[in-house]
Formats: C-alpha cells, structure tokens, sequence
C-alpha cells in the first residue's frame, strides 16, 4: 500500500478498559512543502487526561487501604502520561507492530509526537498537583479510583536518581541561593513566569527529569523516514522502563511539592518557583499555557492509516 492509498482522514481511538476508550485525536493527509505525504494530527477537543479523570469520576470510590507515596506516584502516571496522553496511542498493545520496532537505530517517535507528550504530560500533572494542593479528599479518592479502575505499571517504586535536584529546588535556601545568582537581564521575566504559571513551570522540571530524560529517549532516537498511525511503536519493554522512569520521578516529585506544602509555599510564591526555571533543572521554551499541540507526522511508504 503506497502512502497516497491511506484514507483521507480519521479519528484516533485506544481502548483502555471494557468501558474506556480514549479519543486521541483527528487526522487527515496533507502534503508538507515539499510534497512528501503528512498525517496532520488534531487533539481532541477534551485533553485526554480530562477523558480519563472523567470516566473515574464516574466510579464509586473503593473503601478501605492505605496508600502510600509510591502509590500515589502510580496512579499519577496512569493518569497523566500512560493514558492521559498521546503516548497511550503509540504503546496500544491492540495495534500492529510497526515493521521496523525491532531496528534500535530507528526511531519510532517523529519530533511533533514528542512535542505533543512533553505539552500534554506537563499540562496534566500541573492539574494533579493543582487539585493535590486544593482538595486533599477529592485528590485521594481520584488516587484510589486510577489504582482500582485503570492498568497502571510496576508497583515498586523507588526514588529516581538523580532526582533530589527537585528537593533541592523545594528548599527556601535554594531560593535564596537562585535568587542572588540570575542574571539581572532575565530576572524580571523570569519571576513573572512563575508568579503567572508557577505550578505549571514545576510541571515542566519534572515532567523534562522524570519523562523527557529517560528511556523514553531511546525510542525517539534514530532516524526515521516516516511512520504509520494505526501501528504501536513501543515495545512493551520500553513501554516498562519508561513507566518505570515516571513513576520513581514522580515519587520524588511529590515529595518536593510537600516540602513546599510544609513550609507554607503552596500554591508556590514566584521566588519559591524560580529554582525549577533553572536551565539545569527546567527545560527551556516549553509551553507554560498549552494543553496539547497539532502533530504534523511524515506518512512511511506502505503505513497503516489510523482508526
């Protein structure tokens, strides 16, 4: 099957559960500038984590347990990356295998599908922790609803290494340390980021060291000349790992948010924000206000179109 005989178009679906299934999106074929075929990729109108919070909020609350941290991290990664976003699509253990999954030198992830994750992941956990710091019964009954009704990943989670940098960055010595040190010529900008987008700037340090500098990366790298839509580009090895990842990144990350909920910095005071705008820390020219992006994804010679 040549590109040109794909469907024109379609929507994105992935079954979660016997009574959840995801909308991904909309897609239709174009042509890029150099008149190479392209799937330009729509999200959907209500964010895919949104679909999810949704479909637990319709299930009773399960009684009884203690959860813990390491608990709280996997049901938090249930919601905002391994269902809550486009990820969800590329690791659908009910789609083909893309021909080439296997060729580590490959890669299986096109640059707009990655921008979309980052956007989507960050955007979602910066209305975890949102809700985490507002209405503490509401935030755990959605926490045992992930953990009763959703697959989630491994249940032992450790702390990431590598990720007391976010503890650090929880610290009012840090603060003050960071604070004295910018550069005078970014320092207003900067505060006013995070006096208007403080929460979400902490989402973006933690989704950039417990997601984007991973294993994720090891499927995103590579070379590739196009890709299939109705195809699962990540291995369920992978898909592990990357679980994995997330979930002892976030079990740091909720620690550092309570450091800041004990020293009475939640929702968090602009200087409080600004370690987590570090460029070793944060990353740069990420979205403080986007909640999914446009995909423009080149179409492989011989690619599946999407459901």
């Amino acid at each position: 099957m040549r590109a040109t005989d794909l469907p024109s178009g379609g929507v994105l679906r992935v079954r979660v559960t016997d009574d959840l299934t995801l909308d991904g999106g909309t897609w239709h074929l174009a042509v890029d500038p150099d008149q190479r075929p392209i799937a330009k990729i729509a999200p959907p109108l209500v964010p895919m984590f949104e679909q999810v919070v949704q479909y637990l909020e319709t299930k009773p609350v399960p009684r009884g347990g203690t959860y813990r941290r390491a608990d709280e991290a996997r049901a938090a990664t249930a919601v905002c990356l391994r269902w809550g976003s486009y990820f969800a699509l590329l690791a659908d253990p009910s789609r083909p295998d893309a021909p080439d999954i296997h060729n580590e030198h490959v890669s299986q992830i096109g640059d707009d599908e990655m921008a979309r994750m980052n956007i989507e992941i960050s955007a979602a956990l910066a209305w975890w922790l949102t809700v985490r710091g507002l209405d503490e019964q509401l935030y755990w009954d959605l926490v045992h609803r992930a953990l009763a009704y959703l697959p989630t990943g491994p249940k032992t989670v450790v702390p990431l290494q590598g990720g007391n940098i976010l503890l650090a960055c929880a610290t009012a010595e840090m603060a003050t340390e960071v604070h004295r040190g910018w550069a005078v010529d970014r320092l207003d900008h900067d505060l006013a980021v995070a006096e208007n987008h403080g929460i979400r700037a902490i989402a973006n340090a933690i989704t950039h060291l417990a997601w984007r500098n991973g294993p994720v990366e090891d499927v995103h790298a590579g070379v590739g000349d196009g890709y299939g839509l109705d195809e699962r580009r990540v291995l369920p090895q992978a898909e592990k790992a990357i679980i994995r990842q997330t979930q002892s990144g976030l079990y740091t990350a909720l620690k550092a948010v309570d450091y800041l909920k004990y020293d009475q910095a939640w929702p968090p005071p602009a200087e409080r924000v600004l370690p987590f705008l570090h460029p070793l820390v944060g990353p740069s020219r990420w979205s403080h206000t986007e909640q999914s992006r446009v995909v423009e994804l080149p179409v492989r010679q011989g690619a599946r179109g999407g459901r």
